[in-house]
């Protein structure tokens, strides 16, 4: 059969076949060779549908994050990254400040390691002082990450593309774990560090190419200008990556997604049960609060959280959380953990679940605490985020005035 001669259903069929082989160990030439028989070019679209019908076959998202750049290199040149929407290079767009950010951190990584290559072999102060500069600006690429898994990846999940965003999340925190080996090696002088870097290097490299080469292609079939304003509108919410966009995106609409799905009338009280509450007045109080504060219905979906008072928060949210499935804000590393507590404090095992965390200059209080109406009805999970080390230094001034008193 000619290669044009097939469905895309027979397509399907042999590419996730020849996947399930590739996961099962089968030789990879063998695979390129059958996969080029039939194959001259492939689209992003197809490359979705074969993540997720791996997925239903019983593969794990883990086992196809763990074969993610076999699966690239396979599929190679063979995949068709053309678009043809003009918005794209426009400056200020998403996608292009994706791409300006791709370019500065190929530049930041080449930097880094000319810099650390000198750096291990002359333990010269000023090299040490610029190599430091260079990975505090490579740093950043935390930005660009979160910006996908916050603000584009929810979209996705709404047109239905579910496996990709969830892989591309996986490989992220992977990228992070060899990110964060090498600044540990380097700091402790480890023999590993320019080993430790190079491997970051690559998957950060990789990455790069899955995104211009598949994601954007992929979702350049279903986002449409509404989609990709959410995204430019929130994108200042996570900053950037290096470099910033040159200037605001030409495309301006009044959109709002939660003022839009969760409008409320402005005018009169809202009854409580221990009185009553303008909803400007409720809005402003929940937002003084020193604390995060989030709320998930009894369907897991998110429906709520409080802005803040201007201070940085440790969790951010954007409008693109609201409507979104709990578990799939959350990192997949840690999904079957998240689903877990869901389900104890909605069967009643578990009233409340709480847990902390150190980072560099935060000691941080989560608590998931169910919410059950006087019938004892499940309605929901409050979560409240608070950063505990204000008082906890508070405290400790106070036991050394009284100390020294």
């Amino acid at each position: 059969m000619a290669k044009e001669d097939y469905t895309m259903e027979e397509r399907q069929e042999i590419l996730k076949n020849l996947m399930l082989r590739l996961h099962a160990g089968e030789d990879k030439e063998v695979i390129q060779e059958e996969f080029n028989e039939v194959f001259d070019e492939i689209t992003p679209y197809e490359i979705q549908l074969m993540e997720r019908n791996l997925m239903s076959e019983g593969i794990t998202f883990a086992e196809i994050m763990s074969l993610c750049n076999v699966h690239a290199n396979l599929m190679g040149s063979k995949v068709n990254t053309q678009t043809t929407v003009a918005d794209f290079e426009q400056p200020g767009h998403p996608v292009h400040v994706m791409k300006m950010e791709n370019l500065a951190i190929r530049g930041a990584l080449d930097r880094v390691e000319r810099l650390l290559v000198n750096f291990l072999e002359t333990k010269d102060s000023t090299i040490e002082k610029g190599l430091k500069r260079q990975i505090s600006l490579l740093d950043q690429f935390e930005n660009h990450y979160q910006r996908k898994e916050y603000a584009m990846f929810p979209i996705m999940e709404k047109k239905g593309i579910t496996a990709p965003p969830k892989v591309m999340w996986g490989v992220h925190d992977q990228i992070r774990d060899l990110y964060s080996e090498f600044k540990k090696s380097l700091n402790n002088g480890k023999d590993s560090t320019l080993e430790d870097f190079q491997l970051a290097r690559d998957e950060m490299l990789e990455m790069i190419q899955k995104e211009e080469n598949i994601l954007i292609p992929m979702v350049e079939q279903v986002f449409h200008v509404d989609d990709w304003e959410t995204i430019a509108s929130q994108s200042p919410d996570y900053g950037y990556c290096i470099v910033k966009p040159e200037k605001e995106w030409a495309v301006k609409k009044s959109f709002s997604p939660v003022k839009e799905e969760t409008q409320v009338e402005s005018e009169g009280d809202i009854p409580l049960s221990t009185g009553s509450l303008s909803l400007k007045e409720l809005n402003l109080i929940l937002n003084l609060l020193p604390m995060e504060l989030s709320f998930v219905d009894a369907q897991n979906i998110v429906k709520y959280y409080n802005e803040g008072n201007g201070e940085e928060k440790i969790f951010k949210r954007t409008p693109s959380a609201i409507g979104r499935d709990v578990i799939l804000c959350h990192p997949p590393r840690v999904h079957e953990t998240v689903q877990k507590i869901f389900e104890q404090l909605k069967s009643k095992q578990k009233e409340k679940e709480e847990m902390w965390f150190k980072t560099e200059d935060k000691m941080v209080h989560v608590t998931y605490h169910a919410v059950w109406d006087e019938e004892g009805m499940y309605m929901g999970c409050l979560e409240y985020v608070q950063d505990i080390k204000p008082l906890v230094n508070h405290f400790e001034e106070a036991d050394k005035k009284r100390t020294l008193s």
